[in-house]
Parts: structure tokens; C-alpha cells; sequence
């Protein structure tokens, strides 16, 4: 049995020399810190280390650095950068002695540096992470010079580059082209081609780059191109502080310049263009319902289906794509199945289309906060050359959500009422928070700019008070906010003289269906206006309404008198409608009007249905009855279907729909631990791994793993701790393969399943015996060592 270690206490003993490896420095820090570390980079502990040597070599996997560095925002990543500028300068053992001791703390946190505040170490891949040219600057001129054998390189001598007011000299002494050169050089990366290098030594002027080279100010490093020791770009960015990054940027991030208005503008504002947003997904049902475009073969939509589309909401194609996209996300249209599948709205999408605009809204919202599709890609050539499509599946990108509130919390943590005078700087103080991914975040944080104006979750520049509770995870009181800032919505409208009808306000749901289906809608705001023709009316009695439904409809909720000229067209479009009839043949035409009969046979749009005249009042087609109705009406004739008795029948009255979408992909950011509990039992079995594995000092432990342990001495053990009330230690495998430590009193042992009072736990715990891999009874001497052991971490601060 091996011997118990004397338990390690701060401030004394060998904690009193620097750790000498990553890992025992991991061992030595505090659970609140190993929590801490987990937090932040939650990759290292799924799966749970088995101990804290597996933590440490996790720590130092490149993919797991890389993405570490790449969360860092701009202060940070330039004190990382410093840190491994002065590396390279030649401190011994990669250790720099750093002039910002308050900026290492997010360092040590994530676990990229190690040591002591007076000692820092580099994880040895933040150095790969950080690339050849740390902070844009170029190599050591040591490191450059050696080898050169470019013609008309100057081999300087390394005390001129050590001498940084002798290089500063130099560089004065260049003209404008030359400086030109250099200040494009300093601020990164510092390589350039240069096409006429290798002649320098022939050519009788030479140019500004060739002189930079004849002086030394610039090395080639092949036959074109040259690089910038960094020496000399320490000089150009007036940094000469040995070996530190110029051009730093602050501790906090950039000031943003604000535009004040009231919360409650922001919140009218912002109603408008939620209230545009519900219209406009209306409005592509509609087309889509009328048109339904074709799924394309590889899937997605067609361009000339999206254009025309664009064309039927009076947008441009990259918004209709938005548009399309979150509203198949919200699962309101969906593709169909069959031999030809086409998109059309779902059933889903009727039920939608009943709530109440608050609800729609955040219906919608709610979509695009969690989908993991990128509108802003459609249009572009995809990995494969091709054009990616609205609704195809070259818009998938997962990491899309998680940057959307990025952007978001960004505009959240401006004031209430507040909107950035320039959005440039809110794409500025993005870049600060990750300075390593802004490039290729800029297209996107444009793009969701562009979609939070679209879909009402700003307005003018700001984040709208109903966004700010969504945003804060309140659907409920969201929705209630919304409703507060909506003008009421209303029930009745307006009839004009010349056949418009002004809504003065949001129409409830059922009064938006229905001029939806009799009107034709003009114009939104405030108020919206739509136009009654003899189609829109025509399109009413196709959907089962009458004459007289239409006339009480209209008197019903009109405030004011109908017109006659109203009355007469609703009239007029009832009584011929119906006169022309058609039925299954194919299809047939009856007609009583032998003369209307005839011009139908004999007009050109016809044709294509093969109408035959069997007697002058009966006409027969080969088409089907659906077709048949279509061409007519939009020929201009107004027929109805007619049953085999005679009767009028509505066909089409129920628009075709789609299947119910799948529930839609949504991202979810893997975590260690979803909650402090969670982490402090993450850190808990990483601690007792460590324990069993003897590795550390903090926790006195005897064997981590006895030998010829049976488990026929595991019970016998366990029998006479519960015979003599004995304290037992012992060594569990978890169900995950972690291995946990527990002290334990047990006071039964039955069905293989030892039972008892575990410190720390409240209540009796229960173990299966099969799963003990170590045990030890522990005497009174043991008992009471533990004890002083908890005192001492309790006194050192330590969370355990």
C-alpha cells in the first residue's frame, strides 16, 4: 500500500518554485479557476478529462487553440502577440516578463499562457496559431539575413538593426516612393512582390523597392519578393519598446457615437416595419399560391422563380430571399411531394395567418434568431462553382445564429432609445471583440444589419424596447410590449369614391383575409389602401362568396356610405358570373347565350383547351375542368363549375397546400456544462482522476489503483467498515469512464450496493460495488488529516 503524501500548502514547499509544466500549473490552480477554464473554452472538457494531465494536453491541440485565440478581442490578442514577439527576440525559455500584467488575466483564464504573473509562458501552438508574422510585423533580420543571396541585397550588420535610432535615421533618409513602400510594408503583412528584383544590379534607376533593399531597410527573401525585418517596422509604427506590437488598441472597445431619440419612437418606428414584414409574407403566399415555382433538381428556387417573386413584392431579390427564407424556417411554406415538387404554403401557414400580429411576429423572429441559414448567400457562386439558391441547401451555415446575436448584443448594449450615428462603428467595435475573424464578418454583420431593418427588430439604426425584452429571454413579455406599441387594430375601413378602401390602422386577422381575397392591396403605413376591380371582386365569387355576401360584407364594416358605383360592379360581376358553366367531359361548356358561346370557341386564348361545339349551347373540351376555369378567367370570362344536377359548385375554394416542414435545424453551441453546478462536478471528476491517478499534491490520497484488489476483499473491506463504523476511500468508475474519489461512512451493504453518509452529500448515497476500482479503510490518523487538509483549502481561498 503506497504511503500517503504530506497534503500541499500555499506559500510553502515546493509550491514556492514556478510550476514546470502546464500541467502542474492546471493542477495547482483553484476549482473556481479550473471552472473558469472550462467555461471559456468548453471544448477541453467534452468528453470529461480523466484527469488533469489529459486536460493539459487538450489544452495545447492547435484546433483547440486556434479557436481560443480566435475569441479573444483586440487588447488581448495584442499582449498575446507582444508576448510572443519578445519570445522570438531570444528570453530564455520562451519566458517574457510583461509590461500589462493586468491584461493577462483573460490569458491565464483560457489557458493560452502559464506561469506566474512574473514568468509568462506560451502554450507552444499559440505560437503556430499566431502565424510567421505576429501583429503584421516581419521576422528578426538575424533570421532574415541569413542566408540572402538575392543580387544587390546589402548584408547589414546585426548591431545596425539592433540600433533603433540608427535604422529610424535610414529610414528619414527615404524619399516618398521609398516611404511609400515601407508605411505599406509596417502595417502588415510586411511581404511584397516585387517583378524586377533580381535585375537591381543592372538596371540604371532602380526602383524605390530595389533601393530599400541596396539599404538594407528591406531583405528578400526569394528572386521577388522582399520582406520587412521587424526591427525596422518596430521603427515605421513608433513603437521601440523591444519587441512590442505598434498601433495598440484599447483596453475597451471603441466608442460608438449615439443619435438620441425616444424609446417609445423607436418602438412606432419599429411597428411599421413589422406590420411591412407580415404583409410581405402574405404576399408571398399569395404568389406562391397562384404560381407555385417548380423546386429545382438540385433543390432551392429557381432564379426567374425568386425574380419574379421580387416582382410581385415590390422588392429586391435579396430581401425576397430573406423573406422566403424565414418564412420557411417558420415552417409557413414548405416543397411539396410528388413527381414535380413546387413550393407552396403550408397548413401551418393558415393557422399563422389567424393569430394575432404580435404572435405572427415573433412567430417569425423566432425563426430567424434560431435558423441556421444564411439569406445573404444566394446569388453567389457556392464551393462548387454553382449559384447558391434561396431555399437550397447551399445556405446552411451553423455557426450563422450565434453570430447574428453578436450583432445584436452589440446594438443591445447602446442605451435604450439610442441608435449609432454610424453603423461603421458598430462593425468597428465588432472587430475589437474579434479582430482575427472581422474580415470575413463583415459581409455577414451587413447582412444582419440589413435583416434586423427588414424584419422590425430595428428601427432607425436602434434595437426597438420589444427586441431589447425578446433579446432578454421573454417571449411572453415581448409579445406584450409589441402589442402595447401597435396601433389597435381595427375591424372596419373606409370605402373612397373611387373604389378604394382605406384601413385606418392594423386590420384584425379575419378582415385582412377577407380584402385580401376582395381588394387588391395598394399601399401600407399607417393606414393601408387597397382597390376593388371587377377581378379582385370576380376572385371572391370564385372562392365561394356571392353577390350579396360581397354588398353585406362591405356595408357591414364600411364607415362610410357605399358608393353606388361599389354596388353596380358587385352586381354587374355577380350576375355574369356562372353564366358560362363547365363541367367533366374532358370538361363541357353550357350556355344558354348561343352568341357568348361562340365567341368563346372562336377566341385565340382558348385554343389550347380543344373546345368542340357539340350542340349551340354545349361545347365540350379536352382539357380538365380546373384548367378550363383558369383560361377562361383570365381571358376575361367569368365561368363557374357546375355539378352533374346542375347546381353550382365552387371549385378551388380551398387553396392547394404543402406537407408540415420537419422541425427546422437549429444550432446549438456545444458547452462543457450548461450551468455552475454542472461545472463544479466537471471539475469535481477531473479532481478525483487526478487523485486516483496519485498525480495531486492538494488531495491527500493513498493508492489511486491497489493491485490484486478482488472483489472479494472489496466486500470483506466494506463488511468491516460497516461492522465498525469505519470511514472507507474508495475509487468509483463513473457510467461516462471517468473515474471518481469518495470518502465514505457505509452503513449497509446488500444487493451489491454499498450504502452510507458521503462528506459533502446530504442524505445517504448508494454505490454499486462493481464498479469500486480502489479501497482503503481509513483510520483515525487519516480522518483527521483530512480534516486539516479542508481547513488549510478553506483558508486559502479555494473553492472545492
Amino acid at each position: 500500500m503506497a504511503a500517503t503524501p504530506e497534503p500541499a500548502r500555499s506559500g510553502g514547499g515546493d509550491d514556492d518554485a514556478p510550476p514546470a509544466t502546464l500541467a502542474e500549473w492546471l493542477r495547482r490552480r483553484s476549482d473556481r479557476e479550473l471552472a473558469q477554464l472550462l467555461t471559456l473554452r468548453p471544448d477541453l472538457g467534452l468528453p470529461t478529462p480523466a484527469d488533469i494531465a489529459s486536460l493539459a494536453a487538450r489544452a495545447v491541440v492547435r484546433t483547440s487553440v486556434q479557436r481560443a485565440v480566435d475569441a479573444l478581442d483586440a487588447y488581448t490578442l495584442r499582449i498575446l502577440e507582444n508576448l510572443a514577439l519578445a519570445a522570438d527576440a531570444g528570453e530564455p525559455q520562451d519566458a517574457v516578463v510583461p509590461d500589462e500584467p493586468a491584461g493577462l488575466a483573460e490569458l491565464f483564464d483560457r489557458a493560452l499562457v502559464w506561469g506566474t504573473p512574473e514568468q509568462v509562458r506560451i502554450v507552444p501552438t499559440v505560437r503556430e496559431t499566431l502565424g510567421a508574422y505576429p501583429a503584421g510585423l516581419g521576422r528578426p533580420a538575424v533570421a532574415l539575413l541569413r542566408g540572402t543571396g538575392v543580387a544587390g541585397a546589402v548584408a547589414q550588420p546585426a548591431a545596425f538593426y539592433a540600433d533603433a535610432e540608427a535604422v529610424a535615421a535610414r529610414v528619414a533618409e527615404s524619399d516618398a516612393d521609398e516611404r511609400e513602400v515601407l508605411e505599406l510594408l509596417a502595417a502588415g503583412p510586411p511581404v511584397g512582390t516585387v517583378r524586377d528584383l533580381g535585375t537591381s544590379a543592372t538596371t540604371a534607376t532602380p526602383s524605390a523597392a530595389q533601393r530599400l533593399v541596396r539599404r538594407g531597410l528591406v531583405v528578400p527573401i526569394d528572386g521577388h519578393r522582399v520582406e520587412l525585418p521587424r526591427e525596422v517596422g518596430r521603427v515605421l509604427r513608433g513603437a521601440t519598446d523591444g519587441g512590442r506590437a505598434g498601433g495598440a488598441p484599447g483596453a475597451e472597445p471603441p466608442a460608438v457615437r449615439l443619435v438620441e431619440r425616444a424609446p417609445v419612437e423607436l418602438d412606432r418606428l419599429g411597428t411599421t416595419e413589422v406590420l411591412d414584414v407580415l404583409r410581405l409574407v402574405d404576399t408571398l403566399a399569395g404568389s406562391w399560391t397562384a404560381h407555385a415555382p417548380s423546386v429545382l433538381r438540385s433543390g432551392g428556387l429557381g432564379v426567374r422563380d425568386l425574380r419574379r417573386t421580387a416582382k410581385d413584392l415590390d422588392l429586391d431579390e435579396a430581401a425576397t430571399a430573406v423573406v422566403a427564407e424565414v418564412a420557411y424556417a417558420a415552417g409557413l411554406v414548405n416543397a411539396t411531394n410528388g413527381m414535380e415538387p413546387v413550393f407552396l404554403p403550408t397548413g401551418e401557414y393558415d393557422i399563422w395567418r389567424g393569430r394575432d400580429t404580435a404572435q405572427r411576429w415573433l412567430a417569425l423572429v423566432t425563426a430567424w434568431l434560431g435558423m441556421t441559414r444564411q439569406p445573404s448567400l444566394v446569388g453567389q457562386r457556392g464551393d462548387r462553382d454553382r449559384v447558391i439558391t434561396a431555399l437550397g441547401p447551399d445556405v446552411e451555415r451553423g455557426t450563422v445564429p450565434a453570430q447574428r446575436r453578436q450583432v445584436l448584443d452589440a446594438l443591445v448594449e447602446l442605451p435604450p432609445g439610442s441608435a449609432p450615428a454610424d453603423r461603421g462603428e458598430i462593425l468597428a467595435r465588432l472587430a475589437w471583440h474579434q479582430p482575427r475573424r472581422a474580415a470575413a464578418m463583415r459581409p455577414l454583420v451587413e447582412a444582419v444589419l440589413a435583416e434586423t431593418d427588414l424584419l422590425g427588430l430595428t428601427a432607425a439604426g436602434g434595437v426597438t424596447g420589444y427586441t431589447r425584452t425578446l433579446l432578454a429571454g421573454s417571449a411572453s413579455a415581448a409579445e406584450h410590449a409589441l402589442d402595447g406599441a401597435l396601433p389597435a387594430p381595427v375591424d372596419q375601413f373606409l370605402v373612397q369614391p373611387d373604389l378604394t378602401v382605406v384601413v385606418p390602422g392594423p386590420p384584425e386577422p379575419a378582415l385582412g383575409i377577407e380584402l385580401g381575397l376582395l381588394a387588391d392591396l395598394e399601399s401600407t403605413g399607417g393606414a393601408s389602401v387597397y382597390r376593388i376591380t371587377e377581378r379582385s371582386v370576380r376572385r371572391a365569387l370564385d372562392a365561394g362568396r356571392s353577390g350579396r355576401d360581397i354588398a353585406g360584407y362591405i356595408a357591414a364594416h364600411s364607415r362610410t356610405p357605399v358608393p353606388q358605383g361599389l354596388s353596380y360592379l358587385v352586381e354587374d360581376a355577380a350576375r355574369r358570373h356562372g353564366v358560362l358553366r363547365t363541367g367533366v367531359a374532358g370538361a363541357y361548356l353550357r350556355c344558354d347565350d348561343v352568341s357568348l358561346l361562340a365567341r368563346v370557341v372562336a377566341d385565340r386564348a382558348t385554343a389550347s383547351l380543344g373546345l368542340r361545339l357539340l350542340a349551340p349551347t354545349v361545347v365540350v373540351a379536352t382539357a380538365s375542368v380546373t384548367d378550363v376555369l383558369d383560361t377562361l378567367r383570365e381571358a376575361g370570362f367569368a365561368p363557374a363549375a357546375e355539378s352533374p344536377d346542375g347546381e353550382l359548385v365552387t371549385l378551388g375554394v380551398e387553396p392547394p397546400r404543402a406537407g408540415p416542414r420537419p422541425p427546422a435545424r437549429t444550432a446549438v453551441t456545444r458547452r462543457a456544462a450548461d450551468s455552475g453546478s454542472q461545472t463544479a462536478e466537471l471539475v469535481r471528476r477531473i479532481r478525483s482522476g487526478d487523485a486516483l491517478a496519485g498525480n495531486d499534491p492538494r488531495v491527500r490520497t493513498i493508492a489511486a489503483q491497489v493491485p490484486g484488489v478482488t472483489s472479494a476483499s472489496t466486500m470483506e473491506q466494506l463488511r468491516t467498515a460497516v461492522r465498525e463504523a469505519r470511514l472507507v476511500w474508495f475509487g468509483c468508475a463513473e457510467a461516462d469512464g471517468s473515474t471518481t474519489a469518495h470518502t465514505m461512512q457505509p452503513i449497509s451493504l446488500a444487493a451489491g450496493t454499498v450504502r452510507g453518509y458521503e462528506r459533502g452529500r446530504q442524505g445517504l448515497a448508494s454505490y454499486p460495488v462493481h464498479r469500486i476500482t480502489a479501497i482503503r479503510i481509513l483510520d483515525e490518523n487519516d480522518d483527521e488529516n483530512d480534516d486539516e487538509n479542508d481547513d488549510d483549502q478553506n483558508d486559502d481561498g479555494e473553492d472545492h
